[in-house]
């Protein structure tokens, strides 16, 4: 390589002195048997050529087209020194006063290529380029495959801890890096689509778009919209797994309030969320509790006829999560023709969402559920107790509920979602949901009831390893 405007001059002289070699074999005697003759000249074109790569090489350092430059073993590491200081437009001797050396010791250094250089003598060097040296350089290169399929998947939305929980393999050693790039490509590529190639290549990778992106509202402006998309493609590809190995027959929904809860009572004797959960499952509609966090707290999709509904609560008070499966129960009822269809309840919810009427309507019909048919009243009364003063909502809550002998948690979070629905219209932001937070028993594990019953309904064993490992990962870890 070149490594001063030196040999640059000197380089393109040689390139010029074999132009000329060239040019004049293919003038020269026709005596010359013409298979050597265009040996000849090919041995010299093969010379110049690559005198030529050396000089557009060091010309486009000069250009300060380069920026990183990529080291596959450490023995590569004084190229990258030399072309480092060619980019950032230092002369030998520029570096040489500012390592406090003389020219000629750093014109030997590069001509054998640092190989007569102690260690501290390179850490000199890459301080002072001011250059920054990434763990990957000392890595093996499976290593930096791993890290570059972590950074491509990142960039697409879905970070290095997500990975690690959700789509990493957990029996290989931890330096297979080889099996464990395998077994991550064909994972994310059962999510994605994107091939190995697509994967590890240079090209960025393109969201696609398919029953799990269909929702039917916006995204608000402060949500993050990558992480959003990945996680939901993720787990809609989760639905459709559970849908796969879900075989009880799917029976006419009701989206009657008075209709399910007169149901669920006289099945189960209560309303609690295992009995929610149960009358659920009896109707064929499958329910799956993730648990990660951000993208949406809520969703429902129809996969070939099969509901599928997925709850995300953050919070274990059993009544929140009761509330929410109804809420996308009653999205299960809509639209029966339909055979494919999403609705995707997002963490970050604008105006447009949360006062749709599909949705004030599915409020209700949760909220009547578990409160019965005066639902509405209930709540009235509770804000016509405080009289408008929003310090005494709590209280009035909590006798509303012994009044009528009613899940003051269950009424306190009804109280929220109207004060919530209040304000937004006001053009504010409620404040209250902490209150009803504080109204909630911890009486139960949401989650656990969730897997226990999906673990009753959906039979593992039955799956083949591909999928078990990708099913147990996304619902049990």
């Amino acid at each position: 390589m070149i490594k001063n405007s030196k040999q640059l001059a000197l380089t393109r002289s040689k390139v010029r002195d074999f132009d000329a070699a060239i040019q004049e074999i293919g003038e020269g005697s026709s005596d010359i048997h013409p298979l050597l003759m265009q040996a000849q000249k090919n041995a010299l074109i093969f010379q110049r050529d690559d005198l030529v790569r050396d000089i557009e090489e060091y010309e486009q350092l000069l250009s300060g087209e380069f920026a990183v430059f990529d080291v596959d073993n450490i023995a590569d590491l004084p190229k990258a020194l030399i072309r480092s200081r060619i980019y950032l437009g230092l002369t030998q001797k520029d570096l040489a006063d500012k390592l406090g050396m003389k020219e000629q010791q750093i014109q030997r250094y590069e001509n054998l290529e640092y190989s007569s250089a102690s260690f501290s003598t390179l850490l000199s060097v890459i301080n002072a380029l001011d250059l920054k040296v990434t763990e990957d350089v000392f890595l093996p290169k499976a290593s930096r495959t791993q890290n570059l399929l972590i950074s491509k998947l990142s960039d697409a939305g879905l970070d290095k801890a997500f990975i690690e929980k959700r789509i990493a393999p957990r029996d290989i050693i931890n330096f297979d890096c080889d099996t464990w790039v395998d077994r991550v490509c064909e994972k994310v590529k059962a999510i994605f689509g994107w091939s190995k190639e697509q994967l590890l290549g240079d090209e960025s990778l393109s969201m696609g778009r398919d029953g799990a992106l269909v929702a039917r509202f916006k995204m608000p402006a402060s949500a993050n919209q990558q992480y959003a998309s990945a996680y939901t493609q993720y787990a809609y590809t989760v639905a459709r797994l559970a849908a796969k190995y879900f075989d009880k027959p799917k029976l006419k929904l009701s989206d009657d309030p008075y209709v399910v809860r007169q149901e669920v009572q006289e099945k189960y004797g209560d309303l609690s969320f295992e009995s929610l959960l149960s009358y659920v499952y009896s109707k064929g509609v499958i329910v799956l509790g993730l648990n990660d966090s951000g993208a949406f707290h809520g969703a429902t999709w129809r996969i070939e006829s099969r509901n599928v509904i997925v709850v995300k609560q953050k919070t274990s008070h059993s009544s929140r999560w009761s509330f929410d499966l109804l809420h996308e129960f009653y999205h299960a009822t809509q639209k029966p023709s339909l055979s494919e269809f999403s609705l995707i309840e997002l963490s970050e919810t604008s105006d447009e969402r949360r006062l749709d009427a599909e949705e004030l309507e599915a409020n209700v019909f949760a909220s009547k559920v578990l409160l019965g048919l005066d639902a509405e009243e209930y709540v009235q009364e509770c804000f016509a107790n405080a009289k408008g003063n929003i310090a005494w909502l709590k209280n009035s809550v909590i006798q509303v509920s012994k009044k009528y002998d009613l899940d003051c948690g269950v009424l306190a979070n009804q109280v929220a979602n109207e004060h919530d629905i209040m304000e937004r219209k006001a053009g504010r932001k409620s404040t209250w949901w902490g209150t009803a937070h504080n109204l909630q028993s911890n009486n139960s594990s949401p989650r656990e009831i969730c897997n226990s019953i999906l673990k009753e309904n959906i039979s593992v064993e039955s799956m083949n390893d591909f999928d078990r490992e990708f099913f147990e990962q996304a619902i049990y870890n």
